[in-house]
């Protein structure tokens, strides 16, 4: 599945969505469609570096775990 490869690509390290689209051979509009949706469900997160966008996998929040059964 293709979504499955943008989040594969994030796996080792954050990247932009140039960086993403150049690793799984998908077009950014697509690999930001994914991410979009992604952010949405919180599985991924952006943050801002030296003037570009970087995108990485969402770590677990200690809070979110323990409240999780609540």
């Amino acid at each position: 599945m293709k979504n499955r490869r943008v989040l594969e690509a994030l796996k080792d390290r954050p990247l932009t969505v140039e960086g993403i689209s150049e690793r799984t051979g998908l077009p950014a509009m697509e690999v930001r469609r994914y991410l979009l949706r992604f952010a949405e469900q919180g599985k991924v997160e952006s943050f801002e570096e030296d003037g570009k966008i970087y995108w990485k996998i969402k770590g677990k929040d200690e809070l979110e775990e323990e409240f999780k059964y609540v």
